[in-house]
């Protein structure tokens, strides 16, 4: 049977979205039955296959053929003509097909949208996703690759279970309009998910919304609205949203992702505007963004929300305070990846120092740890053809190679201008850190009101300066406190890294210190050895270090 032009589309574009090339897709109907067969590579069948749940639910909801009978999404692998090895040599256990899918399924599902949602949810100790259920708005920090998306997918996925109206939207689609523009979008989405709610219910309540939706879309299509005129809309808005989002009927949660994409100066206004909306209503903001970018009160006017007295905080930002925890976690996020390949566990794709320095290099964000074990496996491949482990030395090609993707999401996420200073200022504490021999350093506590303090702080949102501990003592001056940080492995794996630079290490969770270019230096460390360890690295004046090269 042919399929629907609207239900082929749907299909295609939700495998580009996950670089999978479909060969064909047939429909197979029964009584009581939608089955739809979709052809695709055999290196993208695993991909897609973790896709079938997203296209059925999508497909449900976009069918307009009056049939009860829901779809049933199944992949096949077209056959191919085998490819000949290049090299004629059947490589190592790395060369298997199943590491080529493996690879694939972290690079399409590592990166969570509403589109794609993660693989499967873990919940990470940090994150308590009891709390972000509760009656309450919320922000979600967290540097990029945290899982905050996950997150509030997850949070959205249990909320429509318990019957809750869900609103998503992502601030990346708003950053080029102004506030009053951005908050007639987000209302038109409320209005959207409520006339759905109501379903064909003809109460006056409902026919309410009905009509302030036509309103507020008319508004948006003539674009003839100012900041006037979505003010004195918002009256009417929250006069309607309050008969309808009532504790204990109705409950409105928005999810709104990446908000520090919307214009920095711009952010209180457009969350005045929508916590007016919201003002007594059971309906609650859910706001994913880094925290460094994100300005959600502005104190002369009063305008956005304040935290924490309209608004609560949820930090989920990740540091190697704690590898072991870290790498625990880490380790069964990717065991689910490598047992849907059917590759085994990690410790049998990469060695122990690889799986520890894996860590480092991610800094212990998800995202980044995923992306470079899948970099990792490259690598391997490519220099060595009987590749059997990732080892150490592959993870750091990888990170070195994932740094250019960094300095991209960077500019993505901040004003050109300011893009190339924070480089220029990495590129000067880097420097600075790696003359005195190090790959680890100090600051002073006192320099956090700092300026300066703030650029370094927004290096380690972006991940490329990671934090060690968060109050380190001065063994010799009483009250003096100090912060210690580690350089991203990219900034020192370089081929030209100099001998005698000293250097901090993972492995099984522990940290371990070595001087490069040297064997048999390498020593693990206690706690109080670390401790004393970080007690003589350089410190590093902010101020200096930074002006030095600005």
């Amino acid at each position: 049977m042919t399929i629907k032009h609207t239900h082929l589309s749907f299909i295609r574009r939700a495998l580009d979205d996950a670089n999978v090339l479909v060969d064909d897709v047939q429909e197979r109907t029964f009584p009581g039955e939608n089955w739809i067969i979709v052809y695709v590579a055999p290196e993208s069948f695993l991909v897609s296959q973790s896709l079938a749940g997203t296209i059925e639910r999508g497909l449900n909801s976009i069918s307009d053929s009056g049939d009860d009978a829901p779809f049933t999404v199944v992949f096949r692998a077209q056959d191919r003509e085998p490819e000949e090895n290049a090299s004629g040599s059947k490589g190592g256990r790395l060369a298997d097909v199943k590491f080529d899918q493996l690879i694939q399924l972290v690079e399409a599902r590592s990166r969570t949208s509403s589109a794609l949602p993660s693989l499967e949810y873990i919940e990470d100790p940090r994150a308590n996703l009891a709390a972000v259920a509760a009656s309450r708005h919320q922000f979600i920090y967290g540097r990029r690759g945290v899982g905050k998306t996950a997150l509030l997918l997850e949070a959205k996925r249990l909320a429509e279970r318990r019957g809750d109206v869900t609103v998503w939207v992502n601030a990346h689609i708003l950053r080029d309009v102004d506030p009053a523009a951005a908050f007639l979008h987000v209302a038109e989405s409320v209005l959207v998910g409520l006339t759905k709610y109501s379903g064909s219910s003809g109460a006056s309540t409902f026919k309410n919304v009905r009509v302030l939706l036509e309103r507020v879309a008319g508004l948006l299509n003539s674009g003839e609205f100012d900041e006037q005129i979505a003010g004195r809309l918002l009256t009417n808005l929250n006069e309607v949203l309050r008969a309808v989002l009532r504790h204990n009927l109705v409950r409105l949660d928005i999810y709104l992702d990446d908000f520090y994409l919307y214009p920095f100066m711009d952010q209180p206004k457009l969350l005045d505007y929508i916590f007016a909306m919201l003002r007594d209503c059971n309906g609650w903001l859910k706001i994913a963004s880094i925290e460094r970018l994100t300005r959600p009160f502005e104190p002369s006017t009063k305008t956005g929300l304040e935290v924490p007295h309209d608004a609560s905080k949820i930090d989920l930002d990740v540091t190697l305070e704690d590898p072991k925890a870290a790498q625990l976690f880490l380790e069964k996020l990717l065991s689910n990846y490598t047992a849907a390949a059917n590759v085994g566990r990690p410790s049998r794709i990469a060695k122990a120092e690889a799986l520890g320095r894996l860590v480092l290099a991610s800094g212990g964000v998800p995202r980044d740890y995923l992306t470079l074990f899948a970099s990792s496996i490259v690598v391997a491949r490519e220099s060595r053809l009987q590749a059997q482990q990732v080892g150490r030395e592959d993870v750091a090609v990888a990170a070195g190679r994932a740094a250019r993707v960094k300095k991209r999401d960077l500019e993505l996420d901040v004003e050109s201008q300011k893009a190339d200073s924070l480089v220029t200022s990495l590129e000067s504490i880097s420097d600075t850190v790696k003359g005195e021999g190090y790959t680890y350093f100090r600051v002073d506590a006192a320099q956090k009101l700092s300026a300066k303090y703030e650029t370094l702080a927004q290096l380690m949102d972006l991940r490329f300066i990671h934090l060690i501990q968060a109050a380190l003592s001065d063994q010799h001056k009483s009250g003096v406190k100090y912060e210690a940080y580690i350089l991203d492995l990219s900034e020192y794996t370089d081929v030209r890294l100099k001998r005698n630079l000293q250097v901090l290490d993972l492995e099984d969770g522990e940290w371990s210190w070595r001087l490069a270019g040297k064997a048999k230096t390498a020593r693990k460390l206690t706690g109080t050895q670390l401790r004393d360890l970080l007690r003589v690295a350089p410190l590093i004046d902010l101020e200096m270090a930074i002006r030095n090269r600005q």
